[in-house]
């Protein structure tokens, strides 16, 4: 299927954000590119919350196929699109649009960046006890990630009732809590920003909570080993970091785009690039 009327243009690609200083969208998109031997623009389009409602009006006049959303906007396009995927309804986010024939089709890839994170880590999920610590707009691909990998149960853990209430009339399997009155489980993630550079020595709970775990995960990337899983692992806990959701979610992004099945390992290089500065 052709994605672009004339094929001597180059395909227009993008990551639409309000403050996109330091994002690695372009270099993990150009890195998979180069890798299918395809032809792209891809540009960073920062936005002020005002300027995104005219995103598809953009995308229109400069022939962007494709473009990957990321906070705070990832709900604000979930509103805007034609088409949703059915992964993107049940989210209720989206961070993948697709224009196709003057249309806009709304996907959510973060879901499939975290199973494959676990999937490659070893990490079989299913039959586990599962705490996600936040509420924010991360931990809806997280639930529905764990949800489809058959976990058994999933708890979300965080300071703001209202999300919270929000997060349980939207995925009626999950319980909630404080970070008070977190239980004992298996898996404790962390999907806030706490521990993010430049406040690197913070972590969202402590080794008290922590050390009744067996793996911990972090969807914080700078720094790679942040303090929450610089404290799992000092007392033994598996630990699994973030970026590889990152690389994985752009992959799933670009089969969406080109309509194809790609290889889940083609990120593993540049992951292990990115890895290194971190």
């Amino acid at each position: 299927m052709n994605t672009i009327p004339n094929s001597t243009e180059k395909i227009q690609l993008g990551v639409l954000g309000e403050h996109l200083p330091h994002t690695l969208s372009p270099e993990i998109h150009f890195d998979l590119l180069k890798q299918q031997h395809i032809s792209a623009d891809f540009k960073v389009y920062e936005m002020s919350k005002t300027e995104v409602h005219h995103v598809l009006d953009v995308m229109r006049e400069k022939n962007i196929i494709g473009m990957n959303v990321t906070i705070p906007y990832k709900e604000t396009v979930y509103r805007m699109m034609d088409v949703l995927d059915p992964h993107a309804a049940e989210i209720g986010a989206v961070n993948t649009i697709y224009q196709k024939d003057g249309k806009f089709y709304g996907y959510n890839t973060d879901y499939i960046g975290v199973l494959s994170m676990f999937e490659k880590a070893g990490i079989s999920l299913k039959g586990l006890d599962t705490v996600i610590l936040g509420s924010g707009g991360a931990a809806k691909a997280l639930i529905y990630a764990f949800h489809l990998a058959k976990a058994s149960s999933i708890t979300i853990a965080a300071r703001n009732k209202k999300e919270l209430s929000h997060l349980r009339e939207m995925f009626p399997y999950i319980s909630t809590c404080s970070f008070k009155d977190i239980p004992d489980g298996d898996v404790i993630i962390n999907t806030t920003p706490i521990g993010m550079y430049p406040n690197v020595g913070e972590s969202v709970v402590d080794a008290s909570v922590i050390r009744r775990f067996r793996i911990a995960s972090d969807i914080v990337y700078n720094p790679l080993m942040t303090e929450f899983l610089r404290i799992a692992e000092s007392r033994g806990l598996q630990i699994v970091t973030g970026l590889m959701m990152l690389v994985d979610q752009a992959i799933g992004s670009e089969e969406i785009w080109f309509h194809k099945t790609l290889d889940y390992n083609m990120g593993n290089h540049v992951h292990d690039e990115l890895a290194a500065r971190f």
